[in-house]
C-alpha cells in the first residue's frame, strides 16, 4: 500500500524576524561531510528523501528488508528513531549484524536504556542505561576503532571525546544535506538535560544563519500530545494520546520545553519541516499541543512482536511498515509515503494540504 502526505510548509515561513539573533555557532566534531549526489548540478536544489522507520525491537527480517529497499530505491538516507532492540541487555543489536545496517542512522529509544527483564510484568521499566552506556553500545559497536556512528558523515559535539564535557559521548548529532538545503536534528530523549538543549538551541541558531531547514527526530510524541493535521487521518478524528483530559501528559514523552527552542527558530524566521518519532507503535500525525506550527509525524513500529505481543498481522502487504519521507526546498512542500502496513494512517491512502503557522 502507497500512503501520500502532502503539506505546503510555504506557511510556515516566518518572514518578518524583528532583528536577527546574535550568532551562534555550536561547538562541533563533524566526521565527515554530506556531499550532493544523485547527479544534481551544481547550485541546484533537489529534494530530500528519508527513509524513518521505528521501533524494530531485534528483527533481523525487517532490517534485512528495509536495507533492500536502500539498495534499490533513490533514498539519501534511512533514519531508526529508536527501540532497536527489546532490552539493553537481552537482544542482539541487528544494526551491527545485518549486512548494510551500520549505515543506517540511529537515535535512542527507551528500550534502548530498558535494564529490565523481556517481560513486562517482571519489571517496573527502569530505563536507567546511561548516556555512556548507550552511546558505547549503539553509536560504537563492537569494535571501538570503528566506531559505528563514524560511517554516518554526522556532526557531534565538541565534547563528545572529552570526558570532563556535559556532552561526553552525548547520543544526539546532526547531518546536513547542502543539496537540499536541509539540516537533520536528532535528539535523545531519554536523557534530555540542559548541555542538549544548549546544543539544539545552537544548532537550530546555526542552520538558519545558514539558510537551511530543519527536520527534528525524537523517539518520544510530545509531552501534551497533538491535535490531528486532518482529522481523516485519525480513528474518529481524536487527539493523540486519546484522553478526556485535554491537560493530560504522556509519562513516556519529550518534555514540552524541548519544543521552545523550535518556536524560537520559527520566529526568527527559519523554515521547520516537522519532527519524525515512534514510540507507540502506530501512526499518527497531527501539531503538537502548545506549539501549532510544529508538525509530528509518528511511525507503526518496523518490527514484528508477535514473539512478545500477537497485536497485528504483519503478513503480505503489511510485512513492511515504513515511511519514505521527502522535503522539496524550492516549493517548501513535505511529502510522506507509506510503504507497507495498509491500515497505516486509518486506512488513508493519502491527502493534500497546506500547513498554517499564524
Amino acid at each position: 500500500m502507497l500512503l501520500t502526505l502532502r503539506l505546503c510548509l510555504a506557511a510556515l515561513l516566518t518572514a518578518s524576524a524583528t532583528s536577527p539573533a546574535s550568532a551562534i555557532s555550536p561547538a562541533l566534531t563533524c566526521i565527515a561531510a554530506s556531499a550532493c549526489n544523485h547527479g544534481t548540478d551544481a547550485g541546484q536544489l533537489r529534494p530530500l528523501q528519508l527513509l524513518h522507520f521505528s521501533d524494530l525491537h531485534g528483527s533481523a527480517l525487517h532490517l534485512q528488508r528495509i536495507v533492500e529497499y536502500m539498495d534499490s530505491h533513490d533514498v539519501d538516507d534511512a533514519i531508526h528513531t529508536g527501540d532497536g532492540v527489546m532490552c539493553y541487555y537481552d537482544d542482539e543489536n541487528v544494526f551491527e549484524s545485518v549486512p548494510g545496517g551500520r549505515r543506517i542512522l540511529n537515535t535512542i529509544g527507551n528500550h534502548d536504556c530498558w535494564k529490565g527483564h523481556l517481560l513486562w510484568s517482571q519489571t517496573d521499566k527502569p530505563y536507567d542505561a546511561t548516556k555512556e552506556e548507550a552511546y558505547s553500545r549503539f553509536f560504537v559497536g563492537p569494535d571501538p576503532q570503528h566506531p559505528t556512528i563514524s560511517g554516518w558523515g554526522v556532526c557531534q559535539p565538541a565534547g563528545v571525546n572529552d570526558a570532563q564535557s556535559p556532552d561526553y559521548q552525548a547520543c544526539y548529532y546532526y547531518k546536513d544535506y547542502p543539496c537540499s538545503a536541509t539540516r537533520l536534528i536528532v535528539l535523545d530523549c531519554i536523557h534530555y538535560d540542559d548541555a542538549q538543549a544548549d546544543w539544539f538551541t545552537a544548532t537550530l541558531a546555526s542552520a538558519r544563519e545558514a539558510g537551511l531547514a530543519v527536520i527534528t527526530v525524537t523517539h518520544y510524541p510530545a509531552e501534551f500530545g497533538m491535535v490531528p493535521f486532518d482529522p481523516a487521518l485519525t480513528p474518529d478524528g481524536r487527539d493523540y494520546p486519546a484522553s478526556s483530559n485535554p491537560g493530560a501528559v504522556q509519562i513516556e514523552s519529550m518534555p514540552d520545553c524541548a519544543f521552545d527552542p523550535v518556536d524560537k527558530f520559527i520566529d526568527e524566521g527559519g523554515t521547520f519541516v516537522c519532527w519524525l518519532s515512534g514510540h507507540n507503535h502506530n501512526d499518527y500525525v497531527g501539531y503538537v499541543k502548545n506549539h501549532g506550527r510544529q508538525l509530528q509525524i509518528l511511525v507503526d513500529k518496523a518490527g514484528e512482536l508477535d514473539r512478545y505481543m500477537l497485536d497485528s498481522d504483519r503478513s503480505g502487504e503489511n510485512a513492511d511498515a515504513f515511511n519514505l519521507v521527502t522535503y522539496d526546498p524550492v516549493s517548501k512542500q513535505l511529502t510522506v509515503q507509506r510503504v507497507g502496513c495498509a491500515d497505516g494512517y486509518h486506512g488513508k491512502r493519502g491527502f493534500t494540504s497546506s500547513a498554517v503557522s499564524r
